[in-house]
């Protein structure tokens, strides 16, 4: 037997989250320390399994910036005799908003929801 569920009605804003479910998750899971690129994939995979390649996630990273969601910049360090760039991520005051805004507007949509037994 499934589950379907029923909601009550209640004022909520009719605004979609600024945010898509990736972004958001990229956000959650950035927090509001410095993260590098390379550890924030390891953390995507690790909480919600989300596997994006190099490429897709760097560029999603970007569209992040250029919406000033979040902050980027390289730090070079030196591995086995390399010098390498590493790009870090930090978190800002409107990627902070965003993500509140989100969890926000769906708390207030799953707040009233009531499970019941779905007919067969």
């Amino acid at each position: 037997m499934g589950l379907c569920y029923t909601t009550q009605h209640q004022h909520m804003p009719d605004q979609l989250p600024d945010l898509s479910h990736l972004q958001f998750a990229v956000l959650d899971v950035m927090g509001s320390s410095v993260t590098s690129g390379k550890e924030l994939r390891k953390a995507l995979y690790a909480e919600h399994k989300i596997n994006k390649s190099g490429p897709a996630f760097y560029q999603m990273m970007a569209r992040l910036e250029e919406a000033k969601f979040v902050e980027g910049w390289y730090e070079q360090g030196i591995i086995d005799g390399q010098i390498i760039k590493e790009r870090n991520y930090k978190i800002t005051g409107n990627g902070i908003r965003a993500v509140n805004q989100t969890k926000a507007f769906y708390r207030g949509r799953t707040a009233k929801v009531s499970w019941r037994p779905a007919i067969s």
